[in-house]
């Protein structure tokens, strides 16, 4: 193999299988974060298994119980729980300004947290002008806050058109925190035309205060702590007694929600762990197969540009070995037959003169055959090269007109003319003696 395609195969190699192992390890981590979450939660609510769904939507703790559970006449329900959620968002979290105007990456907060489900096929959501939908929610002293249900751009306009987890799975995820409201009587879901489809409404009034939300104590004080904890001028000390009182906080939480009845946190739950390796599980069979074909294709194409064509190679045994299929086998072409015999070849003769560098003199070589001579003279101003025009055949009896102290090494017996251009190099050497 030559150096340049030795060299094209290694950077090849290199290149794609340094792309493989991205794929490697990053897709299953795409799969389990993006898709299938969603594939899982679709499958518990449609089985009513709605603590599985609820805990994917990894709150730090939830109450076992739900305080609001509505079906809908026309099919599907929705429900809710008591959660206290984290909020995901490091871009935020740059300094304590930006704490001081509301929650940063590592805050708590309260919430209701569930779903709605099983109103596909008659709860219209999308529309890519004056989309209407949204979640009209009455608290207890009738005060009516609208919260927003879109939450992605199909046409690139700048506006919501849809909800991304009811076009792909079929159920809207409900979040209403304690910063939105104060509390929670009645839900009205609208459609995209702006009217009321779906209407909840909760035995008693929910006011973000039970037993389960008295287990995470002072929420406003834990969340100072983690605007503190962001100030860019924060010293090793401060930050490290900070982090203390945090650890402090969640250890006393934890402690409240596993001796509360019927209260988990979310990470130790056993439906959180048997959720989690289920959408693993389906993050890796997504995964696994891609990966396997990107391997099995980078390997296909370096055999058929780069390699030695092994697959063409195991196919042509296979069929014609194994399989024994009948081909035809390619004919050996004699000489002869493929140029035939009337015609005339370039024929050019050179002198090595690498061991003798000194030599000056002229040179002949002379061959002949039945009906033609060949005769080579070899001049220094010719750079010891001549051509002659002869017909093809083989001709014999070489002769060499030489200065006595040289000869030649390799002058051949015969001389074979053939093609329609030949070359053939004479080594001069110096007589010993």
């Amino acid at each position: 193999m030559k150096k340049s395609k030795i060299f094209a195969t290694v950077v090849y190699f290199i290149f794609t299988f340094g792309i493989g192992l991205v794929f490697a390890l990053t897709l299953p981590g795409y799969f389990a974060t993006f898709t299938a979450p969603a594939e899982v939660i679709s499958d518990a609510l449609k089985s009513g298994d709605f603590i599985t769904g609820i805990v994917l939507t990894e709150p730090v703790g939830f109450n076992r119980k739900p305080v609001l559970e509505s079906n809908f006449e026309q099919g599907g329900g929705i429900i809710l729980y008591e959660t206290v959620m984290e909020v995901y968002d490091r871009d935020t979290a740059q300094d304590s300004g930006a704490a001081a105007n509301g929650l940063v990456h590592g805050m708590l907060f309260k919430c209701y947290e569930g779903y709605v489900y099983g109103v596909d096929g008659y709860y219209d959501v999308f529309a890519q002008q004056n989309n209407g939908t949204s979640l009209s929610v009455t608290a207890e002293d009738g005060k009516e806050t609208k919260l927003s249900l879109l939450d992605y751009d199909a046409d690139g306009n700048g506006t919501n058109d849809g909800i991304s987890n009811y076009t792909q799975s079929g159920f809207i995820v409900v979040e209403i925190r304690d910063s939105d409201v104060s509390s929670v009587k009645t839900l009205r879901f609208t459609d995209k035309t702006g009217e009321v489809v779906l209407t909840a409404e909760a035995e008693q009034s929910l006011a973000f205060g039970s037993g389960f939300f008295d287990c995470f104590g002072d929420i406003a004080a834990y969340n100072q702590l983690v605007a503190a904890g962001n100030k860019a001028d924060i010293s090793a000390e401060e930050s490290a007694r900070i982090i203390e009182q945090r650890n402090d906080y969640v250890n006393a939480v934890t402690e409240a929600l596993e001796a509360a009845p019927d209260c988990s946190v979310t990470a130790k739950s056993e439906e959180y762990k048997a959720a989690v390796d289920t959408v693993n599980g389906i993050a890796n069979r997504k995964a696994i197969p891609f990966i396997v074909v990107y391997f099995v294709a980078i390997y296909i194409i370096a055999d058929f540009l780069l390699g030695s064509h092994l697959i063409i190679k195991f196919f042509k045994w296979f069929l014609f070995k194994v399989c024994k299929i009948p081909h035809k086998e390619k004919q050996k072409v004699d000489k002869a037959d493929f140029f035939g015999h009337d015609y005339f070849s370039m024929v050019t003769v050179k002198l090595d003169l690498s061991e003798v560098p000194e030599f000056n003199g002229s040179v002949e070589i002379k061959y002949t055959n039945t009906s033609e001579e060949a005769v080579f003279t070899l001049l220094k101003s010719e750079d010891y090269t001549a051509t002659v025009r002869l017909k093809a055949g083989i001709y014999v009896n070489p002769f060499i007109d030489i200065d006595r102290a040289y000869a030649p090494v390799d002058l051949p017996d015969n001389l074979e003319v053939e093609g329609y251009q030949m070359e053939k190099t004479i080594k001069i050497v110096k007589r010993e003696g």
